[in-house]
């Protein structure tokens, strides 16, 4: 999985990658990208949420992901 996160007037300081409300994990440097392993058959509801240097944040819209 991959984000890709910009913040006009400062910097990114990390991304979260959210299943539903469990943290997968944080990235603190571009790219932002994870491997999804060791996940058992089913759907799966994915976020990443960036935050910036000043604090502020934003969630993207969940994807589904589907392990056969």
């Amino acid at each position: 999985m991959a984000a890709t996160a910009s913040d006009s007037d400062g910097s990114i300081s990390k991304v979260e990658f959210y299943n539903g409300s469990s943290l997968i994990a944080t990235l603190t440097a571009s790219p932002y990208s994870v491997t999804f392993t060791g996940v058992q058959r089913g759907s799966y509801t994915v976020t990443a949420k960036a935050y910036d240097n000043k604090g502020a944040s934003t969630t993207s819209a969940p994807i589904t992901a589907s392990v056969n």
